[in-house]
């Protein structure tokens, strides 16, 4: 199993979580579900994309991951940071981070396709590469850290909204309006169609206002 065979560099490692995106193929049945709650203790999250349909099982038991299927393709990283009700976390200890750190890129380190070491794969920045640079070397570079403490209090409009401790908060892709004084972007998820002043979801991907954004990360591949 290619999922067990990479967990397993790290069954002794102080890494407390993994959460795994892969496409989704028929051997993905109940009992090879069973196998990986068994084999890796250390998995949390599991999203299988391309699904045959809209699927999620959410555990507060830790012995038991999070299962996400979905229909929809993913082709790039560029596909991160939907916010939806869907993902909405109301378990406690993700609800106790959230309102004390960044609800997703705190303790986050990730390994892009390329082997570029970044807090999360859609983050511009890169702190090395696998092949010349060990995971703890990446971690302790200045800036690595930077949005760890971010939260949601300080991100403008997510300030005011009722959801803000049990939603994510993606900072790879935002609507770029505001910074605070050490100029990090503290502005409102580019991919978040709710209003928190008049309680309304609209689809983001269609604001007009958002429109410029969308062309600077170049997202219309995705829409």
């Amino acid at each position: 199993m290619i999922f067990q065979d990479i967990f397993y560099y790290f069954v002794d490692t102080r890494i407390k979580s993994f959460e795994i995106t892969s496409k989704f193929h028929s051997a993905v049945n109940e009992d090879f579900l069973k196998i990986l709650n068994q084999k890796l203790n250390q998995l949390t999250k599991a999203v299988f994309f391309s699904a045959p349909e809209d699927k999620a099982e959410y555990w507060d038991n830790k012995i038991l991951f999070d299962r996400i299927f979905t229909t929809k393709k993913i082709t790039s990283f560029k596909s991160c940071g939907v916010v939806d009700t869907k993902y909405f976390n109301t378990n406690l200890p993700k609800v106790l981070e959230a309102i004390n750190h960044n609800s997703c890129l705190n303790m986050k380190i990730a390994i892009d396709l390329n082997g570029n070491i970044r807090n999360c794969p859609s983050m511009p920045e890169s702190f090395g590469n696998i092949k010349n640079t060990t995971l703890e070397e990446a971690l302790n570079k200045p800036g690595f850290k930077k949005y760890w403490n971010i939260t949601k209090d300080q991100i403008e409009v997510c300030k005011d909204c009722e959801f803000r401790y049990i939603c994510t908060d993606c900072r790879a892709y935002t609507e770029r309006t505001h910074t605070n004084q050490e100029s990090l972007d503290i502005s409102k998820p580019l991919k978040c169609g709710y209003n928190p002043y008049t309680t309304e979801w609209t689809e983001w991907s269609t604001n007009p206002l958002k429109q410029k954004t969308i062309d600077f990360y170049g997202m219309r591949e995705i829409l």
